[in-house]
């Protein structure tokens, strides 16, 4: 079962949201303990729109 998701189309919509959530983690540290993650979140967007464009892809 855990096979068949991972293939599916679900799967990328997953971690899209996932990362949404850890941009939102960097957005909350830099205004909290103003802590600025440049690197990390240009990997993450660039992450999140392949994610995107996969699950827009296979749909």
């Amino acid at each position: 079962m855990v096979s068949r998701f991972l293939q599916s189309k679900w799967w990328h919509l997953f971690a899209a949201f996932y990362m949404v959530a850890i941009i939102a983690y960097i957005i909350f540290f830099a205004v909290t303990q103003r802590i600025l993650m440049i690197g990390f979140l240009v990997s993450t967007l660039f992450m999140l729109g392949i994610e995107l464009w996969i699950f827009m892809k296979k749909k």
